[in-house]
C-alpha cells in the first residue's frame, strides 16, 4: 500500500477504525467530522414508505441540505474527504428510493361495465377478465413474486414455474400451472378447476380441487361442488345459474349491459335457474323474468319489475 496514502488519509483510517489517540483527537477537535457523524448514525434509520415518492424525495432533499450546508469560514484538509464521503452516502440513498420504488411499483388493470380483456402475464400466464373487474401485480418483481390481487370474476391460464397465487378480499387460490376460475363478485367467492390442481383456501378452510371440481363459499364455509363445463360460461358470451337468488342474477345483468334494474326487495331471494344471454338484452330479460311471470317494462336504461 502507498504509504502516503496511509499516512495522510486520516479520514480513511478513521472509517476503518485505524487513528492512533493522536490522530483521533486531532480529527475530532477540528469540528468538521460532526456533519458525517449525524449523517452515518442516522443511516439506518432511514424509511422508505411504499409508494410515497413525495416523502421519499423530501426526505432525500432534506439530508442533501444536511451535508451540503455551507462550510465555516475556517478551511482545513480533512473538508474534500467529508464531502466526498458525504455525497456518496446521498447518492446510495437516492438509488434506494429509485429501486424500491420500482420494485413495488403495481401493474393495474380494469374492465368497465359490458368490457372483457385479456392481459398477458410477463410468465406467459394469462388472465381473462370479465366485466367491472380489477387485477393488480408487480410487473417488474414478477419472477419472484407471481401474486395477483382480483376484485370480479377473471380466468387464469397459468405458465408453469414458480408458485402463482391468486388474492381476493375472500379468499385465496395457489398453483403451480392450471386452468381455473375465480368469481368474486357480490359477496361471492366460488373457485372452478378446469386443468391441473388448485389449492382454495377461506377462512379456516381449504380445499384441493382437480379438473372439474369447484369450491363455493356459503355459511363461512367452503362446499365441494363438481362442473363438466370445458371453460366458464361468461368467456362464450352467457351465464348459467341454477337455483340462484334473483338479486344475484340482476346484479349481473347490471354488469353486462349498461342498465339499471329496479327489483322490489321481496323479490330479491326468488330462486332463478336458466340460462341467459350477455349480448341481447331483450333475450336476457324474457328468459329472466318472463319464466318466473314477473312483469316488467323498459324505460331508458331503466329496467322497472312490477
Amino acid at each position: 500500500m502507498d504509504d502516503k496514502f496511509s499516512k495522510d488519509n486520516i479520514l480513511a483510517r478513521w472509517l476503518d477504525n485505524r487513528l492512533d489517540d493522536n490522530e483521533k483527537n486531532e480529527l475530532e477537535s477540528n469540528g468538521e467530522l460532526n456533519d458525517l457523524k449525524v449523517v452515518l448514525d442516522d443511516i439506518d434509520t432511514w424509511q422508505i414508505e411504499k409508494f410515497d415518492v413525495e416523502k421519499g424525495l423530501a426526505d432525500l432533499n432534506k439530508r442533501k441540505k444536511l451535508v451540503i450546508s455551507p462550510a465555516p469560514t475556517k478551511q482545513n484538509k480533512f473538508a474534500p474527504w467529508l464531502k466526498m464521503a458525504a455525497a456518496i452516502v446521498v447518492l446510495l440513498t437516492a438509488g434506494y428510493v429509485t429501486f424500491n420504488y420500482f420494485i413495488n411499483a403495481e401493474t393495474n388493470f380494469k374492465t368497465t361495465v359490458a368490457e372483457t380483456k385479456t392481459i398477458n402475464l410477463p410468465d406467459g400466464s394469462v388472465v381473462k377478465m370479465d366485466a367491472l373487474s380489477s387485477i393488480s401485480f408487480k410487473e417488474k418483481d414478477w419472477e419472484n413474486n407471481r401474486n395477483i390481487q382480483l376484485n370480479g370474476q377473471a380466468f387464469f391460464s397459468v405458465a408453469k414455474g414458480e408458485v402463482f397465487n391468486v388474492i381476493t378480499n375472500s379468499g385465496s387460490i395457489q398453483v403451480l400451472g392450471t386452468q381455473f376460475n375465480v368469481n368474486t363478485n357480490n359477496s361471492i367467492f366460488e373457485v372452478k378447476c378446469y386443468e391441473g390442481k388448485v389449492k382454495v383456501t377461506y377462512n379456516s378452510d381449504a380445499e384441493i380441487l382437480t379438473k372439474g371440481h369447484a369450491a363455493i363459499a356459503k355459511a363461512n364455509k367452503l362446499v365441494h361442488t363438481t362442473h363438466n363445463a370445458k371453460n366458464p360460461e361468461w368467456l362464450d358470451g352467457f351465464s348459467k345459474y341454477f337455483e340462484t337468488n334473483l338479486l344475484q342474477v340482476v346484479t349481473d345483468l347490471e354488469k353486462y349491459y349498461d342498465i339499471n334494474i329496479e327489483l322490489p326487495e321481496t323479490y330479491n331471494n326468488l330462486q332463478f335457474t336458466g340460462t341467459v344471454p350477455h349480448n341481447d338484452l331483450n333475450t336476457a330479460l324474457q328468459t329472466l323474468f318472463s319464466s318466473m311471470e314477473i312483469n316488467y317494462k323498459i324505460s331508458g336504461k331503466t329496467i322497472i319489475v312490477d
